[in-house]
């Protein structure tokens, strides 16, 4: 029997002159996972109360077809629960979801433990029945660490010039990309690119004109495609963009790409830009690895690059 908690109005009451004064103001959307409904309703009813948007599921399995399709910054779940349970679906995410922190409870904290639970993933575990404002305190310490982590990461996986992601980002979340794809049937199209003319702009215009040169083609991507999609810069002239999914025909992409390039020239008399680009499909029928994948976009960006020559 898994251990339920009446909660006292005057805890809850005493819960919401904490948060307004402590906690913090960011909102995050929540994954709840628990086979008990009262319980569901319950942590719903807390995280809803701080502004947190959640949506829920009875099962592991439920839960990793909800993360298929939306995007969360938190998960909490039980551990004993049928067809999948919390300790497995943390397991799970660990592969491939490794970003996403995940909060673990439990009424039989005597068969399950906290080093368990760390060692497959989760970020925290909190045994049933608990303090609601120990559960609250937790969670936003969880979402701290985890906003903490992020920031350190970001500055070493960041192009510092142009604040893209450098090219050890771009494999992580690559691959991580294509572990999704396989499993939801999408595919990822990668697009290689190349300023061509980057050396004549530092050896005419000086390397100033270069980086500014590279800072403002980094604009012109962030501009052309969106926020969900995987940009970075790779090398020295040496750039990519990884869509997750689409259903635009890769010549259309490429298309919006240079008519942005010609907007961004046709406002300028010296040091235009020019690039080459070669594009590669992910088939998740036949995967093939992120090297790969990187491989044939490059040869096609190449291959462009040769016929420009000829010329």
């Amino acid at each position: 029997m898994k251990k339920l908690r009446n909660v006292p109005l005057t805890e809850i009451s005493n819960l919401k002159k904490l948060g307004s004064s402590n906690m913090e103001s960011t909102h995050y959307k929540v994954l709840v996972v628990d086979d008990e409904e009262p319980m569901r309703k319950l942590i719903v009813s807390l995280l809803s109360t701080k502004g947190h948007q959640c949506v829920t599921a009875s099962n592991g399995l439920e839960a990793l077809d909800k993360i298929m399709e939306a995007k969360y910054d938190a998960l909490i779940t039980d551990i004993v629960m049928p067809e999948m349970d919390g300790l497995a679906l943390t397991k799970e995410l660990s592969k491939h979801y490794q970003s996403l922190p995940v909060m673990i409870m439990t009424g039989h904290a005597d068969e399950y433990s906290a080093e368990t639970a760390i060692a497959l993933g989760a970020r925290e575990f909190i045994s049933k029945p608990f303090s609601i404002t120990e559960f609250i305190i937790r969670f936003y310490k969880m979402m701290r660490d985890h906003r903490g982590e992020k920031a350190l990461l970001a500055l070493s996986l960041t192009d510092e010039l142009t604040g893209l992601y450098n090219r050890r980002r771009f494999f992580v979340l690559t691959e991580q990309c294509l572990k999704v794809a396989i499993r939801a049937k999408k595919r990822p199209l990668l697009l290689f690119i190349d300023m061509d003319d980057l050396k004549w702009i530092n050896d005419h215009y000086g390397h100033n004109e270069g980086d500014q040169a590279l800072i403002d083609f980094a604009n012109i991507l962030k501009k052309t495609f969106r926020e969900s999609d995987i940009i970075a810069r790779i090398g020295g002239d040496e750039f990519v963009v990884l869509l997750e999914s689409t259903d635009e025909d890769g010549e259309i992409l490429i298309t919006r790409l240079y008519e942005n390039v010609k907007d961004y020239n046709a406002k300028r008399s010296q040091r235009i830009l020019s690039i080459s680009v070669g594009t590669a499909q992910f088939d998740p029928k036949y995967p093939i690895s992120t090297d790969e994948l990187l491989s044939k976009a490059d040869a096609l960006m190449y291959a462009q690059k040769r016929r420009k020559w000829k010329y």
